[in-house]
């Protein structure tokens, strides 16, 4: 009995799945390669070697430009596309914003946990607080913004 429901729900588990992977196509026209790149029309996006996403032309297989978020270097092919500059220039900011602020984050952490003196504590505290704030706000930015671009 037992077994048949758990047939059923992994069905039921599958039907969805594919219902919502042929909804995701109809609204996010993207084709994902095998090792993780993604094609938007004419435009590529993979990772470099260092771990950034590069944004190239398909066609001519040259570099556009390089970002440090898949999604914000998504956000640029498509932007890039329509030749929308105004656009494409906020998506760079707030992908190095939020960057900078993720890496201070992490710098914060790591340095909180060897201070010594208790001023120096206070002071990696603040500048902790102050940068998680900003990585959270600029990670709901450019997630509004992905979705106001391709929903």
């Amino acid at each position: 009995m037992k077994k048949q429901n758990r047939k059923l729900n992994k069905q039921k588990v599958q039907e969805l799945a594919e219902q919502f992977q042929e909804e995701l196509n109809r609204k996010l026209p993207v084709t994902v390669l095998p090792d993780g790149g993604i094609v938007y029309k004419d435009y590529l996006v993979k990772q470099t070697t260092d771990g950034n996403w590069a944004l190239y032309n398909y066609k001519q297989t040259t570099l556009i430009d390089q970002f440090f978020l898949k999604t914000c270097a998504l956000m640029a092919a498509k932007s890039h596309s329509l030749t929308k500059i105004e656009q494409y220039f906020e998506v760079k900011r707030l992908d190095t914003q939020y960057w900078a602020n993720h890496s201070d984050t992490r710098i914060f952490k790591n340095n909180i946990k060897l201070a010594k003196e208790f001023e120096r504590y206070l002071i990696l505290l603040n500048r902790l607080e102050e940068s998680t704030i900003k990585e959270r706000f600029y990670k709901e930015e450019i997630s509004k913004m992905f979705k106001w671009t391709f929903v």
